[in-house]
């Protein structure tokens, strides 16, 4: 039984789920819960957003009001609202959760640090830079001071913190970020793992200019052999160390690799997700740049044709 199939069935459940439990039963607001999480986890955001609202008046209606259920479903509201790129109501949830869940167990509880997390996601996207360094910064103190500075907890909040550093071209800041993510990644998993590939990944992603260059091409060179190894030479993954070790070829003026390195990514995500992907997109740009600079401009602008097309696609 697939995902969808699995999802289907189990909604398939809930009016009797209904019927049987009634509609004040703490169990039935657990169930919208649930199954919200996997419909969440599955993209199907509209139907998960109507589950947890589900759950939440009814948690609302049958428990204190700060209750640490209450906190719960909040979050999960305001993450489904995040994705959904519904922002103005995402924001007052996620702080009211944060609100609830400090009051309830103290402002240095590591439950804080999730709501935290979320928080910081929220004003990355909404580019409040100042915002969210703030609530990544103590929400990743106060895992350090309960889990200790190694705990796989602490990735998410490390990886989103180096990111936003990485925007700002604060490089300095971010490497030893993503390098303790590494270390963490490395310590969870060992050295063949796909998650070590990704903060390889990471990581070589600040060393782009020419002078840095032997500081990243053996991480991509790394990250691509995992991920062929562990994942198989024809997946998505394989195709972005692919194009990311091009792009650096291609930076120092390596051409004739970079070029190799592209055709095969593009040829990956072409197969894997359909030519008119956005990653295929983005590596046809890339290598129309190579084309142009190798004065090949009627194979690029054929290429930046192909880009356009695609892209419009996307914006109707």
């Amino acid at each position: 039984m697939s995902i969808d199939e699995n999802v289907d069935a189990l909604l398939r459940l809930l009016p009797d789920m209904e019927q049987s439990l009634g509609p004040d039963h703490p169990d039935l607001a657990e169930y919208y819960i649930s199954l919200g999480l996997l419909l969440y986890h599955d993209s199907r955001f509209e139907e998960a957003e109507d589950l947890f609202l589900r759950a939440l008046s009814m948690r609302e209606r049958l428990l204190a009001v700060d209750h640490p259920d209450v906190a719960d479903a909040l979050n999960h509201l305001g993450l489904v609202y995040l994705a959904e790129g519904k922002y103005a109501d995402a924001e007052p949830l996620l702080k009211r959760a944060l609100s609830l869940q400090e009051k309830m167990f103290g402002v240095e509880h590591v439950s804080i640090a999730a709501a935290l997390n979320n928080l910081g996601d929220l004003y990355m996207t909404l580019n409040r830079v100042p915002e969210a360094e703030d609530a990544l910064k103590r929400g990743l103190k106060i895992r350090e001071r309960n889990l200790g500075f190694e705990d796989g907890s602490l990735i998410e909040i490390l990886n989103s913190l180096a990111n936003i550093y990485s925007e700002q071209n604060r490089n300095t800041d971010a490497e030893p970020l993503f390098r303790r993510v590494l270390k963490i990644e490395e310590r969870l998993h060992g050295s063949d793992h796909p998650n070590v590939a990704n903060a390889l990944n990471n990581l070589a992603s600040l060393f782009l200019g020419k002078d840095q260059f032997d500081q990243a091409e053996p991480m991509h060179r790394r990250a691509l052999a995992i991920r062929e190894r562990v994942l198989s030479p024809d997946h998505p993954k394989v195709a972005e160390s692919l194009n990311n070790l091009g792009w650096l070829y291609h930076q120092h003026g390596n051409h004739g690799r970079a070029e190799s390195l592209y055709r095969r990514a593009i040829e990956i995500w072409e197969r894997a997700l359909g030519p008119d992907h956005a990653y295929v997109a983005a590596c046809l740009e890339n290598y129309a740049e190579l084309l142009r600079k190798t004065n090949r401009g009627t194979e690029a602008l054929s290429l930046d044709r192909r880009v356009q097309l695609i892209r419009s696609k996307y914006m109707e």
